[in-house]
This record gives structure tokens, sequence and C-alpha cells, in this order.
């Protein structure tokens, strides 16, 4: 596919939509699948199989009973109003509802908006759940991108995210100090269940869970496994090697077009004149590094004792903390 033919990154598709300030739902036609929600112009909700929505947010966690959640869907899902529906009958807050729907959307983002798919804009589409709080494109974008980043920092490696989690069979160190998330994932982990799998069993927006995974494989306490464990994380195993393949394929050309031209070699560099005979050039001495001078010591300062800590010192601390 030619650059010119290429599909555009999910983000670049919702710009016209947004910028129009239109309502309605682009729905992602290939893998793993999805939609965005545009009220207004502003991103309302997303939702995709391979994150959190916000039925697991509250059910899985255990926040909802899942019967009052099923409840809440037949009584509001025609007119788009499962939320209100919840809110009426005081089993979540207006403030809630509305901080799962931005944490699902985000969630949801991260995998769909870096996506170069077909897509499909329905006008006047709405999400079941009804009203939730919107947000602007732009700060939907940064906020993935900054996700991104720190999935980068913590563990490079993005496999993990696909692979089964195996917690270590022995530590290196004596003491663990783990959080409360992370105490799930360890715990709920079958040499199985891979972060995507986790994040959906324990009701967890799936970038956390995938980001605590990454800390703790940096720190030695869980590695990754076999890839799969269920249709979710192959979905996004299949559409990350596919996206790796595609920039392989882009980028072959140049760096075979690179391999096989010939360089031009370096012009020679211009003779020098010879010194007449009996002369010579001058000699002149290399230039020395200047002895750096210590400052003298302020008048009210001198006399006080110097607590400035050795070398030694710095490195028995050093390495009394990488004991730890």
């Amino acid at each position: 596919m030619s650059k010119s033919s290429r599909l555009p990154l999910l983000r670049e598709s919702l710009e016209p939509w947004c910028a129009a300030g239109v309502t309605g739902a682009l729905r992602v036609l290939d893998p793993p699948g999805g939609v965005v929600y545009v009220v207004d112009g502003r991103i309302a909700y997303a939702e995709t199989p391979v994150a959190s929505g916000v039925e697991r947010l509250l059910t899985a966690s255990g926040r909802l009973p899942a019967d009052a959640w099923r409840a809440a869907v037949t009584a509001g899902r025609a007119q788009h109003r499962i939320g209100p529906e919840l809110v009426d009958a005081g089993l979540v807050t207006q403030a809630e509802l509305e901080s799962l729907g931005v944490i699902a959307l985000h969630d949801a983002a991260f995998f769909l908006f870096d996506l170069v798919v077909s897509a499909h804009f329905e006008h006047r589409a709405r999400h079941p759940v009804g009203h939730l709080r919107t947000l602007d494109l732009r700060s939907v974008c940064q906020e993935v991108d900054r996700r991104k980043r720190l999935l980068a920092d913590a563990w490079p490696d993005a496999a993990i995210d696909t692979a089964a989690v195996l917690p270590q069979r022995r530590l290196r160190s004596q003491c663990v100090a783990l959080t409360a998330l992370q105490w799930e994932v360890v715990a709920n982990a079958d040499r199985r269940r891979s972060p995507i799998d986790l994040a959906r069993l324990l009701g967890r927006d799936t970038f956390t869970v995938m980001l605590e995974v990454r800390r703790m494989a940096r720190t030695g306490l869980v590695e990754p496994g076999r890839p799969g464990g269920s249709a979710a994380a192959e979905s996004v195993a299949t559409v990350r090697a596919k996206a790796a393949a595609d920039m392989t394929t882009t980028a072959l050309p140049i760096v075979q077009s690179a391999r096989h031209a010939r360089p031009e070699p370096a012009p020679d560099p211009p003779e020098q004149p010879a010194p007449p005979a009996g002369e010579s050039f001058p000699h002149v001495p290399l230039p020395r590094r200047a002895i750096r001078q210590e400052p003298a010591p302020h008048p009210e300062l001198a006399g006080m004792p110097d607590f400035r800590v050795s070398e030694q010192i710095l490195t028995r601390l050093i390495a009394g903390l990488g004991a730890l």
C-alpha cells in the first residue's frame, strides 16, 4: 500500500467529525473492534473488547451487583438512560459515574487511537449509558501519548502485555513491598492470564494493570510467560504484529537503497607547502588545562566543620540501598 493510499489513524479519522461539532459514533470495522462516541464535537465515550468499560469497572470490581446493572440496562437502554437509572436508584453518584466514564474512555482510546483501521461514522448514535463527561480530542490524544511513554519507561518490551503473568518462584531480596493492585495481580495470576485478562477479571482499567505488571517485571517479581491466553490478548498481539510488519515493509526500500548506494570518495586534503631549506616552523606549545582554584571560604563560614560526604561513604550508602 502506497503512502498516499494508507488508511489514516483512528485519531486522524476523528478530527473532521470533532471539528464539525457533530454527534455520532465512529465504529472500528477491523480487529480488535470498538466504538468512539462524539457529542457536539467532543469525545463522550469509547469502548473496545480489550479494555474494561463502565459495566466491568462497576460489576467485576464488586462495586455494584451484576443484577443491579442488568436491571438498569433493562429499564434505560432504549432511552440511553442506564447511568441515570443507577443514579436515581442511589446505587452510584453522578460524579462516580462520570469518573468511571473518563477512565473507560482513556482505557479504550489507548488501544484504538493509533490503529490504522477502517471505520464508519454513524450520525446521531449515542451510548446507552447516557450523558457522561465529554473531553476534547486533543486532551485525549495527549493522554494516550503520555500512557505510551509511561509503559515504555517501565518496561520496553510490549509483548509482556499479551503474555501470561508468571510470578517469580524465588526472589532476590528478603522483603518485598507490593501495592494493593500488584497484590491482586500476583494473587490471581494462574500462569495463563495476561495483564489484559487480569484487568477484565478484577474490574480494573487495562492500562493500569499493564503498567503495574511492567513495573513488577523490572523489579524481578514477575516474568512474561507464553503469549495468548484469551481472544482479547491474542487480538491485541495480532494488531501490534501487523502494525510492526507494516512499518518494516514501508522502511525496507529506504534501507536497501542506502545499503547499495555507492558513497562518494572524500576529496584529498590539500598539500601543505614544505618549509624552505634551513627554516622550520615556530614551536607552538600545546594548550594546558588551567588548574582549578578552590574558592576562598566565606568569612562567616570560617571555622565551621566540613559536612561534605566522602566518596567512600556514598559508595557504601548506594551498596546498602541496592541490597534492600
